[in-house]
């Protein structure tokens, strides 16, 4: 029978030119479906074929709203529908060998439009609204094949409508009488109906919903609190009037919520709104909840359009003042068209929102998003009105209705996962955008998280709650492991990988075996360059935790840890950086053209790149990071070669009258650890400073040539203070240099030293004793 069908079909499609034959190498297939009404369709199905290769083409569709608040503001309608309107575009000759399709054992392709393709709406909307722009048809309201065109009165209808039938036999538009509804007071039309400026909703689509039997469980009555959403924005006070029965666990329903019920289906059949007219002065009520916002516009009294929006988990955490900001600004955004360019009224029920947005005050807002909304919002001309929110109920009803309507979208989302068999959170994710489904990140998580099916199946065990120990400087914890045993020409068929925590910077030692004494041997080599470190980590690997390994390492004061059993995760570091470093000598060799047993030849060049390259993790290179430090040994710390006992050093002037004194100061340094030095200060006070506030004390002019005297120049007196001599110095032309190397006294000996010049008084002779302290740092070598 489907084959008849098909056969069918096919000789219509070619008598009428809508297919042809084809050679294309594209081949669809047919299949055969059943409406409501039991009416055979012949469909082809391109999802395996072009529509997977089909560029998206973003045109959009018309707002119904915008559309249904254009055709209101009409008298008399005429609603068209066009016969079979997709097959009345043309497709380009370049693109019809796409469209290709077998049928009875023979391949067609399309002349026109066929239906099942991936952009056949966009493309004929398109061609649509080119016609009615092309051939400014005024009236005439166009959403895919429904097109409606309207009159202020009979004749001026009348006049629409003769025109476009003749734009029609122009272009070839054929039109379904039968379905066609002409010179109408009253039309249904995208889910409203429309009748004398009043808009209601379509019964049609309002008698699933009125004929809903009273619900019985839990799921029944989330279809009906979802049903009632809908239709959320028609009904005043919904939030209150939805009360008794939105959050009932028990049934049967009791009568209030029986009675509550019934009641809403009755306001929801009798609600209305005012079509928009010109001329009157427009309002605009805004309120704001935990989890919505919403707005309502009405002329006189009469809502005209309604707005609202449930926020994000993110937004609900905004303050108060914000989310009523923001319900402000987002229904300006949507009903923009409507109020640029003349006055209308701002209803608010926050206080400060209506003095912030009030255009009459100059004062300056801090908050840098008030102050951007309010820039954007200055375009607007409108008079702001605070009113309490126990008269704002209009807008509150719908922000609150919200609430409602991001609870039923938690249960249809857990009625998704559910059915999609439990996926995790980013699988569920990649499924809802790719289904463009109105759920957020946060609300997917929530979902997971409150499953009780998924908390069996995939428990979630309780982590380690114990912190990384990370060390502070270079060199003070390094981390070992083995790597092998590995193809080799040598007799070395294993890398002993070191790393330091801090620098990231890697060694690796090639190694015959894995015995305590190589990895001593090893050891000690790298201890002679670099210093002792303070921890070695390392896995429970024979060689490592060995007593005579031990030994060696305690001798130096070196302490050890490791990993627990069977958890690499452990020595994690070591074990990241064994696989960089073969990885890297993998990629050389290959480059090089080297067979892997040659790894030994190219370890050098591998650990150089690796030491040399940026270390995402601490954002600088191991190199970098690693040679910035004092040298520390199994005796003790090194300390800057600069700050010893007797040098002369710059110490920050901790205390300055005002910024233009002095940031440093000469100081001789008396004793010194690694964390502290005692000071004599320029006055002959002695003093104790952390060595943070200490710096090396630069003199650049005592070996650079200076410029000699001019005996034929007057006699200048100069400046005690140290700059100014640096400055004079400074200006000297390079011509003018003193070839020998004279000293800064030789040159001027009228120049008094800073010493000289600052301390009057006399030094005094007493013995001075380092403070008790130091001698703890006191070391024998």
């Amino acid at each position: 029978m489907d084959q008849k069908f098909i056969d069918e079909e096919i000789q219509k499609l070619l008598k009428d030119k809508i297919i042809e034959p084809s050679q294309s190498p594209w081949r669809a297939q047919v299949l055969v479906t059943s409406s409501e009404h039991h009416k055979k369709r012949m469909v082809i199905d391109y999802s395996q074929t072009i529509n997977r290769f089909t560029l998206l083409d973003a045109y959009p569709l018309p707002s119904i709203e915008d559309v249904i608040a254009k055709v209101s503001k009409h008298k008399i309608f005429s609603k068209i529908d066009l016969k079979s309107a997709y097959h009345q575009v043309p497709i380009l000759e370049s693109e019809k060998s796409y469209t290709a399709f077998e049928a009875g054992g023979n391949l067609y392709q399309f002349r026109r439009i066929p239906f099942g393709v991936t952009n056949g709406v966009a493309a004929f909307q398109r061609a649509i609204n080119n016609i009615i722009k092309s051939e400014q048809l005024e009236g005439v309201y166009a959403y895919l094949d429904d097109i409606t065109i309207c009159g202020i009165n009979q004749t001026d209808h009348d006049e629409k409508l003769k025109k476009f039938e003749e734009i029609s036999t122009k272009y070839n538009l054929t039109l379904n009488v039968t379905k066609s509804e002409f010179s109408k007071t009253t039309i249904n039309l995208l889910g409203y109906n429309i009748c004398n400026g009043v808009i209601k909703p379509d019964p049609e689509r309002l008698r699933p919903l009125l004929e809903l039997p009273i619900p019985t469980d839990s799921v029944s009555l989330r279809r009906a609190l979802g049903m009632f959403a809908h239709y959320a924005k028609w009904i005043p006070k919904f939030s209150y009037k939805i009360q008794p029965f939105v959050n009932h666990n028990t049934f049967p329903l009791t009568e209030d919520a029986i009675k509550a019920f019934e009641d809403l289906k009755i306001e929801i059949a009798k609600s209305t709104v005012a079509a928009i007219e010109s001329g009157i002065q427009m309002t605009v009520e805004t309120d704001a909840s935990d989890y919505a916002i919403a707005a309502t516009l009405s002329q006189e009294g009469r809502p005209v359009a309604f707005f609202s929006r449930t926020l994000s988990a993110t937004e609900r955490g905004h303050p108060a003042i914000e989310k009523e900001a923001s319900a402000i600004v987002e229904s300006l955004r949507k009903w923009r068209q409507l109020l640029i360019g003349r006055t209308f009224k701002l209803i608010t029920d926050q206080r400060s929102i209506s003095f912030m947005f009030n255009q009459q005050h100059t004062s300056k807002i801090k908050n840098e998003k008030i102050q951007r909304w309010r820039l954007e919002l200055s375009s607007y001309n409108f008079d702001i009105i605070y009113r309490p929110g126990r008269e704002n109920v209009v807008a509150d009803a719908l922000s609150r209705a919200n609430t409602v309507i991001a609870s039923t979208s938690r249960n249809s989302l857990m009625d998704l996962h559910n059915s999609l068999c439990h996926p995790g959170i980013t699988r569920m994710v990649h499924w809802v955008r790719t289904k463009n489904l109105p759920f957020s990140v946060e609300e997917i998580k929530r979902i997971n998280t409150l499953c009780p099916v998924c908390a069996e199946i995939k428990p979630r065990f309780i982590k380690s709650s114990g912190t990384l120990i990370k060390a502070t400087t270079p060199f003070e914890r390094i981390s070992m492991d083995f790597k092998g045993p590995l193809p080799s020409r040598t007799q070395n068929k294993y890398i002993l990988t070191v790393v330091d925590e801090y620098s990231r910077f890697p060694f690796a030692f090639p190694c015959p075996d894995l015995t305590a004494e190589t990895v001593k041997r090893k050891l000690t080599q790298l201890f002679a360059i670099f210093g002792v470190p303070t921890f070695v980590h390392s896995d429970r690997g024979t060689s490592f935790v060995s007593s005579e390994l031990k030994e060696f390492l305690c001798s130096l004061g070196v302490a050890t840890s490791y990993s627990s059993p069977y958890n690499p995760q452990g020595n994690g570091q070591t074990e990241r950086y064994n696989g960089i470093i073969w990885k890297t000598i993998q990629l050389s060799l290959m480059s090089l053209k080297l067979p892997i047993s040659a790894w030994e030849s190219v370890i050098t060049q591998t650990l150089h790149c690796i030491r040399s390259l940026l270390c995402t993790s601490t954002g600088c290179t191991p190199h970098e990071r690693m040679f910035s430090h004092p040298r520390r040994s199994s005796n003790g710390q090194s300390m800057p070669t600069w700050l010893t006992e007797g040098s002369t050093v710059f110490m920050k002037n901790l205390v300055r009258k005002s910024k233009y004194d002095p940031f440093v100061e000469e100081v001789e340094v008396l004793n010194v650890n690694p964390h502290y030095s005692q000071v004599r200060l320029q006055n002959g006070r002695e003093t104790t400073i952390s060595n943070r506030y200490l710096a090396p004390a630069n003199p650049p002019l005592l070996n650079e040539p200076v410029r000699e005297q001019n005996p034929n120049a007057e006699t200048e007196s100069f400046n005690t203070d140290q700059s100014t001599a640096d400055q004079f110095l400074t200006d000297q032309s390079p011509a003018e240099e003193s070839p020998t190397n004279q000293s800064l006294t030789d040159q001027f000996p009228a120049l008094p030293s800073p010493a000289e010049a600052k301390i009057s008084s006399r030094r005094s002779t007493r013995l001075r004793r380092p403070p008790n302290r130091f001698q703890d740092y006191q070391t024998d070598f």
